[in-house]
């Protein structure tokens, strides 16, 4: 058995069943049986996850799901606040992944469960109410040891320890309910053995409380009541300011979700030849709809295959990278990738909040960036070393007493927690996720921003990407042949290509009246050549010169190469002139580009053509009619000479090149393929997005910057003020919840568009 798999190479993409014996076909059959079993016996499920404070969270939760019996893959992500899991039904339940999220402290739901807008209405209210009691507590606390301050030695005996001993009393609902959650969290980071934030906030909390109850008891030494309670209550100030922003970036996710366009399916409508194709919304197809899904497109709802096989991308549901055949008959999943010719299937299932769950299924798939990876090492690594400088300057501070070394360690710890170095590159990028989708931007890899920024050369596709091709008309129609004819020959070969170039042909073809629909057999296609298929049994070829001239001579006259040519084995039918205008926003895009680099059109079409929208669009061009591999081996000499080479693209033949490209876009009018291989992905199809993109993702890097400057340069000078007594603990809390206020006002400059 033979599988030629090669639509991503710009091969043509054609499936050879040849019996190479029974051994070979047993082993194929196996194969292609075992993936098939995998999927089926895999459910994925997405959950809402609250309470993660930082990236350290997320890698937390990921690395204890895991490790479950039954989980084959597990993706946290800190900016959208969803895990999405990959498990085995028969070896872990839904419940038993909730259960483990409760293990660690953190609140999860799915939709089907319970309601989010529920849980973030009682998550809300535990907020107010928890920093409310604090706050209201501190501001009592302040107010009886302000006449110890003012009053000094001069206090009545007997007033002073009633004012202390009250003071602890407004204390414990502070230290044993309203903190609470610093707890848990220190409590699960000490089970995986991964000390963080909360772990410095506890310990600032305990010592001072403790240091505090024993001088009391001892009657001597100085209390932090006061202290502890400010140092609690901002601190959860600053959690309820980045929860609402978080809560921001998801309602901006949402609303950019159900405002982007709706997926469509080609659904055949009427019966035997008389039938016909009309696009619907992917949500309005039922089970029992006979569905014609062309090449390059997803697989809009779980289906049947009639055709006699197909060749389907399935690594954005499997994870696998290898193309999967199937037969007639066979399942074939929503969201898989047709990169065989076009097939006829028969709807199994419905679609349910389709676009929705695709946005945020792509941003599920994004890469760690390497500024979160650094985050988390801090947040990792800085607690030790921490505890290291506040008890190395307990010991050295104890000649002096026990009270002024126990005030300078406490300091120590409370001015130095981790909260805004933590949060510095992790708020950022979520807040960037949520504003790029406003935009109408899906930011499939957070990596991809920063490479963004460093990007120096840019190569742009040209039909379809920057151009928006037109039918200028037919020429050299041979006699037995007429127009109209002719154009339903173009439209029955193109009615499976997935591209701009493919709607324009068929747009012109005007149906004779009562004429039945052509039907088209063996269709197959060449990225970036052209199209074949028998039609009542005459094959035909559309495309390039090179390409038709295989069945037909061309005349030498006027085969230069910037037509299409329509042709069979008698001959030439008709060349077809091919005009395209610029696409809104083309000019601006490239004005922006070159400000940053150079800009490149690389195009598989004619050089002529090439040139002359490059010329317009005062971008060089490299000779035309590139082909997939060609496009691939132009972005890897670009890099080998030290260029970040961005592409922009919307085709399948754009792929390879996707895949090598240090970032890869796809526009708004993309194929499925195209989009499955970029890190950012347009929903709109103004171009201007991609130039706004750019800006943004500097703007991004310049917030992360800055927070990572003032939250190492807020610790390096605040803890050897706090070392050498400047700062006692009361400033200390101050100080800690400044720093982290300070990071997240900073973050909130990244605006979010409301959709």
């Amino acid at each position: 058995m033979q599988i030629t798999l090669a639509s991503m190479l710009g091969n043509t993409i054609t499936v050879d069943d040849v019996p190479d014996g029974a051994d070979g076909a047993d082993a194929a059959d196996a194969a292609n049986a075992a993936i098939k079993d995998q999927a089926a016996s895999t459910t994925t499920c997405t959950f809402d996850v609250f309470d993660m404070h930082c990236a350290a969270c997320a890698s937390l939760i990921e690395d204890k799901l895991r490790r479950c019996r039954g989980v084959t893959r597990a993706r946290v992500h800190y900016s959208t606040q969803r895990a999405r899991i990959s498990f085995d039904p028969a070896l872990v339940s839904e419940d038993r992944l909730l259960a483990t999220f409760d293990e660690l402290g953190y609140s999860a739901c799915t939709e089907a469960r319970q309601s989010r807008a529920e849980l973030v209405k009682r998550q809300r209210q535990q907020h107010i109410w928890k920093f409310g009691l604090a706050t209201l507590c501190a501001m009592q606390i302040m107010m009886l040891t302000l006449p110890r301050f003012l009053a000094g030695v001069d206090m009545e005996p007997e007033l002073g320890p009633l004012l202390d001993w009250a003071a602890l009393v407004l204390l414990l609902p502070v230290v044993f309910v309203c903190a609470g959650g610093f707890y848990r969290g220190a409590s699960r980071e000490l089970r995986m053995h991964r000390p963080g934030m909360d772990m410095a906030i506890v310990l600032g909390i305990v010592s001072a409380f403790a240091g505090s109850v024993w001088h009391l008891s001892a009657g001597t030494g100085t209390l932090y009541f006061d202290s502890v309670a400010m140092f609690v209550a901002l601190l959860l100030g600053v959690r309820w300011l980045a929860w609402e922003q978080r809560e921001r970036n998801q309602a901006a996710i949402q609303q950019a979700s159900n405002g982007a366009t709706t997926a469509t399916a080609m659904r055949f409508c009427g019966d035997g030849r008389d039938q016909n194709m009309s696009a619907v919304a992917a949500s309005a197809v039922r089970p029992g709809d006979r569905l014609w899904v062309r090449t390059g497109e997803a697989i809009p709802v779980d289906c049947t295959l009639e055709s006699g096989a197909a060749v389907c991308d399935e690594s954005l549901l499997t994870g696998e990278a290898a193309q999967v055949r199937h037969a007639a008959g066979e399942t074939l999943i929503a969201g898989a990738i047709n990169c065989g010719g076009a097939i006829t299937v028969t709807a199994v299932a419905t679609v349910d909040e389709s676009t929705e769950r695709r946005l945020l299924s792509l941003a599920d798939e994004s890469a760690k960036p390497e500024t979160l990876a650094l985050a988390d090492g801090v947040a990792r690594y800085f607690m030790p070393v921490l505890l290291v400088v506040a008890v190395a300057t307990f010991f050295v501070m104890l000649p002096g007493g026990i009270s002024i070394a126990l005030e300078r360690g406490i300091a120590v710890l409370i001015i130095s927690c981790p909260c805004a170095l933590a949060l510095a590159a992790p708020a950022a990028q979520a807040r960037a996720f949520a504003g790029l989708l406003s935009r109408g931007i899906v930011l499939r890899r957070v990596a991809a921003l920063d490479r963004l920024v460093e990007a120096n050369y840019f190569l742009l596709d040209k039909t379809g990407t920057m151009t928006t091709p037109n039918l200028i008309g037919l020429s050299g129609l041979r006699p037995d042949i007429t127009q109209a004819q002719a154009l339903r020959r173009i439209a029955a070969l193109e009615a499976s290509a997935n591209h701009p170039l493919g709607a324009a042909l068929r747009a012109v073809a005007t149906p004779e009246p009562h004429a039945a629909g052509l039907i088209v057999k063996d269709l197959q296609w060449t990225p970036g050549e052209g199209v074949s298929g028998i039609i009542d049994g005459t094959e035909y070829r559309l495309g390039r010169t090179e390409f038709v001239s295989a069945i037909a001579k061309l005349p030498a006259a006027n085969a230069d190469h910037a037509h299409l040519w329509l042709a069979d084995h008698s001959g030439p039918i008709c060349a077809i002139e091919v005009g395209e205008t610029l696409r809104p926003g083309a000019l601006d895009l490239v004005a922006t580009l070159k400000q940053r680099g150079d800009v490149e059109i690389l195009s598989g079409d004619h050089a002529e053509k090439t040139t002359r929208i490059a010329a317009l669009l005062g971008a060089t061009a490299t000779p035309g009619a590139q082909t997939p591999e060609n496009k691939a081996r132009r972005v890897k000499a670009l890099q080998q000479a030290g260029h970040t080479v961005v592409m922009i693209g919307d085709g399948v033949n754009d792929s390879v090149g996707f895949a090598g490209a240090d970032v890869a876009i796809a526009v708004g009018s993309a194929t499925d393929a195209a989009r499955s291989s970029a890190d950012i992905v347009c929903t709109t199809d103004d171009l201007s997005t991609i130039a706004e993109c750019i800006k943004y993702a500097g703007r991004t890097r310049q917030v992360m910057r800055s927070n990572f400057a003032w939250a190492i340069a807020y610790n390096v000078i605040a803890i050897p003020f706090a070392v050498a007594g400047f700062i006692n603990p009361l400033v200390a809390s101050v100080g800690m919840a400044a720093s982290s206020a300070v990071v997240m006002l900073n973050v909130m400059r990244l605006d979010v568009r409301s959709a």
